[in-house]
């Protein structure tokens, strides 16, 4: 589940900071002389452009931050604040601690440390939200002041990110396989986790975009085919989940599929099309306006690369719904 940062960000040093790194990203240039091949290979696949929004924190007195820091993963929001007021927001995508690197993009604070606790941040967005509305929204007192980096507790943090719409329909957090198989047994009732979608009942979709999009920003729709941004494209099951017994619903790798907002998906889960032997095609028990006939015929006799030995099930299952 995602959680919020609180990075405070109205003093000399962080401004500075906030211009010279997040302003202006590092080019990956800088960072190629500081991180191993591995590490540089990952961050080229989440930055097209080559541009890096970085941010880092130091240890803090007798390490505060240490700890702190140690929680943050992908998928969570950095909010930074200064004047009364959160000013923007940056979603995570990798974290590392880098002495070298931090020292070469902000030097040293006025204690003898430097930002190393260094973490990667993507989806940049402007905000105006006043600190009032921040404490009315996670329970704090009206006259709350943020003033120091921190992490906040996944209640709190969701409703933020609810509140603010922060939340990053790319980064994901990490959930393992264990933990999605303890989702589903602990749902065992169908309509419980289809209603409640709240909490930790979220980690189940987490782990099925995450398996298909492995936060990368442009995935294909496994109906029609075309190439979209992720957050236009859905993780979609083939037979309905509410239908899928324990063990099918555990099948995460075959009994989901990307699909596309632009009508594959909502074509798809009503019956309009369905896959036979590999290809899309229209259901002759439907009903069909000119209108509607019109975008089928784009996507009619389509190869669906997800049809396999595995997914012929639940692709025949969807056939005679």
């Amino acid at each position: 589940m995602s959680k919020v940062i609180l990075q405070p960000s109205g003093n000399k040093d962080a401004r500075k900071h906030y211009e010279d790194t997040i302003q202006n990203p590092v080019p990956i240039e800088v960072l190629s002389e500081y991180l191993p091949e591995e590490t540089l290979d990952q961050v080229k696949t989440f930055y097209l452009d080559g541009l890096v929004p970085t941010w880092g924190v130091t240890p803090g007195k007798n390490n505060v931050n240490v700890s702190k820091w140690g929680k943050i993963q992908t998928g969570d929001v950095t909010v930074f604040s200064a004047n009364g007021q959160i000013f923007a927001s940056g979603v995570v995508v990798m974290k590392l601690r880098h002495k070298e690197l931090a020292e070469k993009l902000w030097g040293y604070d006025g204690s003898g440390q430097t930002w190393e606790y260094v973490y990667f941040l993507d989806e940049i967005k402007q905000h105006n939200i006043p600190y009032i509305d921040f404490n009315r929204t996670v329970g704090y007192a009206d006259n709350y002041i943020i003033q120091g980096f921190n992490v906040l507790r996944e209640e709190l943090s969701e409703r933020m990110l609810l509140s603010f719409d922060m939340k990053s329909a790319i980064y994901l957090p990490d959930v393992s396989p264990e933990e999605y198989e303890e989702e589903v047994l602990l749902f065992e009732d169908h309509d419980s986790l289809d209603t409640h979608r709240t909490g930790k009942g979220r980690k189940e979709q987490s782990f099925l975009r995450k398996q298909l999009f492995k936060n990368k920003k442009v995935g294909s729709c496994g109906i029609c085919g075309n190439q979209y941004p992720v957050d236009l494209l859905v993780a979609a099951h083939i037979k309905k989940r509410s239908k899928c017994s324990r063990e099918e619903r555990l099948d995460y790798k075959n009994i989901v599929l990307p699909m596309c907002k632009f009508g594959c998906d909502d074509l798809f889960e009503k019956g309009y099309i369905i896959v036979v032997d590999g290809k899309v095609l229209r259901n002759s028990k439907k009903i069909y306006t000119p209108h509607l006939l019109e975008k089928i015929v784009h996507i009619e006799n389509k190869e669906c690369q997800h049809w396999n030995d595995s997914t012929r099930k639940y692709f025949e299952w969807h056939q005679v719904q």
